[in-house]
């Protein structure tokens, strides 16, 4: 935490006229990450020193004793009037094309200190290994990086092994990836991320690629941050830390249990929340069904046909996959209820959908 809190605090004393929008986003950023890390750990994972060498102070450069020693790796080799050379976003950390060769600038190093594509970066130190950076000019040209991000996308693993990312935590919601706003995508992690990021299904990760291409993505981040100390523990899923709810309102009355005992229940639009709801059917012997509402319309139908209730978790059903449980129910004539994706919402839902199976369909809102 006191890292964060260092970096908010520099953020506000460094804030002048011209960089207002800059600083407030910034500052933005790291109250996120505050909170998804509360939210999915209950506490800040610490940042690496090791991979911040800033050994000294920007203002102290060239004033210390052995100023002669220190040498810049990176310059502009173009523009006198400026020090640093801009830097070229890419993926996956930057470059910094200058006089003495290319220099990467790390993942790490660009999202701590919020650089990006043009911005003016200076690198100091004796070798390679050994690099201060420092931002010496806020970029104008930010504009034409081709660079898409999206940030917080939460791995599950899929019936047949692969891990995907088709949800990203956005105001403390699960909510769909959607690149044009419309269309639920997903990305299929490579196995080289996987092996790289040590990813599991539940680990909350950032996503890059190409504006115009959606198949260069790469998997640029993962929290928390994959340190020796942070990796022991393998991570839960995100919905053990999203929402806890496997407690008492988990288990059924007597009644509940003889009304639902071997009955047949598909949800379909709240996939991502199964560590949920599997509880209630062990706990209720009964059969349930999780579906994302994004699979063929045939697997969809196979899957509700000859079941005992239908349930839409509308807060996250796209409008084609609610269209079509609704379809499915009044072709088999099952009863249909649609409801949010709270676990005590959806348990009502069980029970008045079988209960009351006379009533085709019932909404909860």
């Amino acid at each position: 935490m006191k890292q964060i809190s260092d970096e908010l605090i520099q953020c506000i004393h460094n804030m002048t006229d011209d960089n207002v929008a800059e600083t407030r986003e910034r500052v933005n950023q790291l109250f996120d990450f505050i909170q998804l890390s509360l939210t999915l750990w209950g506490s800040i994972p610490s940042i690496n020193a090791s991979a911040e060498p800033e050994k000294k102070k920007p203002e102290d450069i060239g004033s210390s004793s052995n100023e002669s020693s220190q040498r810049m790796i990176v310059t502009s080799s173009f523009d006198d009037a400026h020090l640093g050379t801009p830097m070229e976003r890419k993926l996956k950390g930057g470059i910094l094309k200058g006089k003495h060769g290319d220099v990467y600038v790390p993942e790490k190093i660009v999202r701590i200190h919020g650089f990006e594509h043009g911005d003016y970066i200076e690198a100091i130190g004796d070798s390679l290994k050994d690099l201060v950076f420092i931002k010496r000019k806020n970029s104008v040209t930010k504009h034409e990086c081709n660079r898409i991000e999206i940030d917080y996308c939460v791995l599950t693993k899929t019936s047949d092994g692969l891990l995907v990312a088709d949800q990203k935590i956005e105001n403390g919601r699960l909510t769909r990836i959607k690149l044009d706003g419309e269309s639920p995508y997903q990305f299929l992690i490579s196995q080289k991320d996987i092996d790289s990021f040590r990813l599991t299904d539940g680990s909350v990760v950032t996503i890059a690629y190409h504006e115009t291409d959606p198949l260069s993505f790469r998997v640029v981040w993962c929290y928390p941050e994959e340190t020796s100390e942070l990796a022991k523990p393998d991570p839960k899923p995100a919905s053990f830390y999203k929402e806890s709810t496997v407690k008492k309102e988990n288990l059924w009355t007597d009644i509940e249990l003889n009304l639902l005992k071997n009955k047949k229940i598909v949800i379909i639009g709240a996939d991502f929340r199964s560590a949920d709801f599997q509880p209630l059917a062990d706990c209720g012997n009964f059969s349930l069904d999780i579906f994302s509402g994004d699979e063929s319309k045939s697997r969809i139908k196979a899957a509700v046909r000859n079941k005992d209730l239908i349930i839409s978790a509308s807060e996250h059903s796209s409008h084609r996959s609610s269209g079509l449980a609704k379809e499915c129910a009044k072709k088999y004539k099952i009863p249909f209820r649609a409801t949010p994706t709270s676990q005590s919402s959806i348990k009502k839902a069980m029970i008045h959908g079988i209960k009351e199976s006379y009533i085709p369909f019932h909404s909860f809102f």
